[in-house]
């Protein structure tokens, strides 16, 4: 299943769709409803299912843009086949080895955190 998202390949050429088919997987993270407490349930069980994939050696990108939106989030409905409401998807996959990309950059803490007396 397609995700309309271009995901960055600069660091292994060999991750470009040109060079081998993706073979990530999608993994799609529903809730009985779309109440705030199901929306807290389903970031706890994202948490969750991230760091297993991690400590599986496997890479993640969540994927929220297709469930911002009430029409795309009906297609996902449509596709999963579950009354459940989908709150995130999750690409899962193992990144080529060899060479480690750099580290997102971050912001300084004081750039954005004030403490006030």
């Amino acid at each position: 299943m397609a995700v309309n998202r271009r995901f960055p390949t600069d660091w292994h050429s060999e991750r470009s769709s040109a060079s081998r088919p993706d073979q990530a997987r999608i993994v799609v993270l529903s809730t009985p409803g779309d109440t705030r407490a199901d929306a807290l349930d389903c970031g706890r069980a994202l948490s969750a299912v991230l760091l297993e994939c991690t400590l599986a050696g496997l890479a993640t990108c969540p994927v929220t843009h297709l469930t911002e939106i009430a029409a795309s989030r009906a297609i996902v409905g449509d596709l999963v086949g579950s009354p459940a409401v989908p709150q995130v998807l999750i690409r899962v996959g193992v990144a080529p080895a060899g060479e480690i990309p750099p580290p997102t950059p971050r912001r300084l803490l004081r750039d954005v955190l004030e403490f006030r007396r």
